[in-house]
């Protein structure tokens, strides 16, 4: 499928992590959004991947009442060159 001549990644997953929070996610980046009245929501959204291995990557931003939440994962094969040598 194309949309103004790029290709839409059909394997990106989308799930609510809470009854507010809501998670775009790929394979080394997502975004967390949440409702500026339902705060406590994105923050254990945010502490839940935090616990999973993701990294912060930038400060909040808010627009049209949602407020989000970027976030980056790296492979443990990037993180530890050794594991590359072992075959983990």
């Amino acid at each position: 499928m194309e949309n103004n001549g790029h290709k839409i990644d059909k394997s990106q997953q989308h799930f609510n992590l809470s009854q507010h929070a809501k998670i775009d996610l790929g394979q080394a980046y997502c975004i967390i959004s949440c409702s500026k009245h339902r705060l406590p929501d994105m923050v254990k959204a945010v502490d839940t991947m935090t616990a999973r291995g993701w990294s912060i990557t930038s400060g909040l931003t808010s627009d049209d009442g949602l407020v989000f939440q970027a976030m980056t994962k790296i492979s443990d094969n990037l993180n530890n060159p050794s594991n590359k040598r072992k075959g983990v």
